[in-house]
């Protein structure tokens, strides 16, 4: 009877360890026929935002993704003499979501009597994605990195930075594609 209970509390140990396993919410595409592993330098261009994203939040992404690649690369200090490019954009839309809340029911008053009906909720809210893109020389795209960007969340600079030198690092965490074996 101990060995079936400790078999049976093993197993939904396991269930439930499985459970608390996330996907990475890293969206990547490359080129399959480029030479990963040749690269060792980059030249990080002028970072791009789209939306209501400030200067300063752009910035920070910046210095997050500068911040990765310089622990796994040298920085040029050309474009001319780096082996690849980096762009980092930040893209931000604002949306708006609309719901009904089952749970606070109010009456209205109709044409043909009192009647009851669930209200409307609306929440608006902004939807940021971090992405970088590795090119080469001839501005040509490599790779793509893109993440869901939880940043704008936090107010204070320090935090968001932090925030993104995370979402930086899960980005680069997927740079190169080991595609290739060997160099050139």
């Amino acid at each position: 009877m101990a060995s079936l209970l400790r078999i049976v509390s093993i197993a939904l140990l396991g269930l439930w360890l499985s459970g608390c396993a996330t996907p990475n919410p890293v969206a990547v595409d490359y080129d399959p026929g480029f030479k990963f592993a040749n690269l060792r330098s980059y030249y990080l261009l002028d970072p791009q935002a789209t939306g209501t994203v400030s200067p300063f939040e752009i910035k920070r992404a910046s210095q997050a993704v500068d911040n990765q690649l310089r622990g796994r690369y040298s920085k040029a200090e050309s474009p001319e003499a780096a082996d690849f490019l980096v762009r980092v954009q930040l893209l931000s839309t604002d949306k708006v979501a609309v719901y009904e809340d089952p749970f606070s029911i109010y009456g209205g008053y109709r044409y043909f009597g009192f009647g009851w009906r669930a209200p409307l909720r609306v929440r608006q809210y902004r939807e940021s994605n971090l992405v970088v893109d590795v090119l080469a020389q001839d501005n040509a795209p490599l790779w793509r990195g893109s993440l869901p960007s939880h940043a704008s969340r936090y107010e204070e600079p320090e935090y968001q930075l932090q925030q993104l030198n995370e979402e930086a690092g899960l980005i680069i965490g997927r740079f190169p594609p080991y595609n290739d074996v060997g160099y050139d």
